[in-house]
């Protein structure tokens, strides 16, 4: 299939055994032909970080692993980056190394927010952190009170959103405010386990979003083309 434009997927969990998106190399193979299928060559890996669980260490070397595992399967015509979905928690912008938690070779950190918790102290580490150069980005922005992102789209935060959200109703209205201003940046499938509806739902999403679907690919490329090879 043929995409008008170059479509990146922001956020997967493709990675056999990083996470609970891929139990296995046989479905990691079905995930990245599943995007092959739909003219998806550039997928950004987006493992689960949780700092209460991992050390930046230990999470890496268990993903650089699974990478490694995968690589020798990713077709040659697609392009594999490796990042993190990072929890937020109080002071998350003085975790040691944080750093090597972005999107490989850029400044871009996809920050995941809690459902269940929202402090003040979240928007200032975001602040802080986009004072310090940091490109945050907020994973699946839709599922959250817009109240919350707000607030942190006030800090200088930008957003992702999950392709399945803008094909319903639910917070249309909303989801489409937020590409009129201009603060999303990226689109993602969020796919876990053999998910066969989610890379055909990404290419429905940019059907759906219309005019806006060129300046988010734009975005995108611009977070993809900083980066550099695993």
């Amino acid at each position: 299939m043929k995409n008008r434009f170059e479509i990146i997927d922001f956020h997967s969990h493709i990675l056999p055994g990083a996470d609970h998106g891929s139990a296995s190399l046989e479905i990691s193979n079905k995930q990245l032909a599943l995007a092959k299928e739909s003219g998806v060559n550039r997928v950004i890996s987006t493992s689960h970080f949780y700092p209460h669980v991992h050390t930046v260490d230990t999470f890496l070397e268990k993903r650089n692993n699974a990478y490694s595992a995968l690589l020798p399967h990713i077709p040659k015509d697609m392009e594999i980056r490796l990042g993190a979905e990072v929890l937020i928690c109080n002071g998350i912008e003085n975790l040691p190394g944080l750093e090597r938690l972005f999107v490989n070779g850029t400044n871009t950190l996809l920050l995941e927010l809690s459902f269940s918790d929202f402090r003040s102290e979240y928007a200032e580490s975001v602040s802080t952190m986009v004072k310090n150069g940091v490109n945050v980005v907020l994973a699946h922005a839709d599922r959250y009170n817009p109240a919350f992102i707000e607030e942190m789209l006030a800090c200088g935060a930008k957003i992702q959103l999950n392709a399945k959200a803008l094909n319903t109703l639910f917070k249309r209205k909303v989801l489409y405010d937020w590409l009129s201003r201009g603060v999303v940046v990226a689109l993602g499938s969020d796919i876990h386990g053999v998910d066969k509806t989610a890379y055909s739902s990404l290419l429905k999403a940019y059907g759906k979003i219309g005019k806006y679907a060129e300046s988010v690919c734009r975005e995108s490329a611009e977070i993809w083309n900083k980066s550099v090879k695993f």
